[in-house]
């Protein structure tokens, strides 16, 4: 009886079989130093990240990556269990195959981290991108992708809508509104505090020196004191009127990241502009590019690295240079006198 010759191997199907299996995950045996790091991370926030779901997916993804130091794998988690709670936020199942692709990651940092600095948002996508990459290889993870669009700074108000939204913020129908709206205005045209600084503030971190003024101690990624501007003492100070230190200035069982946002949502306002905290803080420094008030400082008051900002505002000053009735002809300071 003749006996059946064997198939000869297809090359094309064998090169994709092997392309198919060097493209999934090495799996390996996660370190017990590297689970002990997984199972004791808890975020600060805890609204919006349910642990119980998030930590099995860092396990999945931290396994299926190469990272072995366990500060590596300590910050990694950090950013993971964000990137997790906007996918949850978007009805994604926790998966590395869900999850950790270029599309939902671009989404994240340009989306959910919009509030965050540009550096700070670049360094989280890097990160991201480049576990997607060791962890999820394919189609869904391209090796490179369009710079983060730079966020150029919202125009200022007008000095007459400054003290429009200053009185606004007085007259408020209940006293948690007074109290909220005060604080997000007091300390945005007072001290160029936004949603960012903002999200990070106590009571205990306004200095009241009375008459000599008050001092806002500000955390977070642009750490800086601040002196309150003059014209905003008494509208912070009656903001913070009766609390107790350890209060965050912007209190309620809400998501950090839109505090201040919500505080003006809440607002009761007729013939008020509408009060955005980008815009709070550009009419601060608009207010201090037309005093005299040497550039380094107000860079360093306000955390910048850079006259970017500035630059970007200057268009918008002139109703504040017309208020303080300053011209190019008229400035003695450009004569070199005091």
């Amino acid at each position: 009886m003749p006996t059946k010759k064997s198939k000869r191997p297809n090359r094309a199907a064998f090169a994709r079989a092997m392309a198919e299996v060097q493209a999934q995950p090495q799996g390996r045996d996660l370190p017990d130093e590297l689970a002990a790091v997984i199972d004791s991370h808890n975020p600060v926030d805890k609204t919006g990240r349910p642990m119980e779901l998030i930590r099995p997916f860092l396990t999945d993804v931290i396994t299926a990556s190469t990272l072995v130091g366990k500060d590596s794998v300590r910050k990694h988690c950090t950013h993971l269990t964000e990137l997790a709670r906007f996918a949850l936020s978007r009805g994604l199942e926790l998966t590395v195959e869900n999850v950790m692709t270029t599309h939902v990651i671009d989404e994240f940092t340009r989306i959910d981290q919009a509030d965050k600095d540009e550096h700070h948002r670049a360094e989280r996508r890097r990160r991201l991108l480049a576990l997607a990459a060791s962890t999820n290889p394919g189609p869904q993870t391209p090796a490179k992708l369009t710079p983060i669009a730079h966020a150029a700074i919202k125009a200022c108000y007008t000095p007459a809508e400054k003290a429009a939204i200053i009185q606004a913020s007085r007259i408020q129908p209940t006293e948690a509104r007074r109290r909220d709206l005060s604080t997000v205005v007091a300390c945005g045209l007072g001290a160029g505090m936004d949603s960012i600084d903002l999200r990070h503030a106590h009571v205990s971190d306004i200095e009241d020196h009375g008459p000599d003024g008050l001092l806002i101690h500000i955390h977070g990624p642009r750490p800086r004191i601040v002196p309150v501007r003059a014209d905003l003492e008494t509208l912070l100070r009656e903001a913070a009127a009766g609390r107790k230190p350890s209060e965050q200035l912007l209190v309620g069982k809400i998501d950090r990241r839109n505090t201040a946002a919500r505080a003006t949502e809440r607002a009761a306002l007729v013939g008020v502009p509408h009060i955005e905290p980008a815009r709070l803080r550009a009419t601060w420094l608009a207010d201090l590019m037309t005093d005299t008030v040497p550039l380094a400082l107000i860079l360093q008051a306000a955390g910048l690295k850079s006259a970017r900002t500035i630059s970007e505002l200057q268009p918008h000053i002139g109703p504040w240079l017309e208020h303080k009735g300053l011209n190019t002809l008229a400035s003695t300071g450009l004569r070199g006198e005091s």
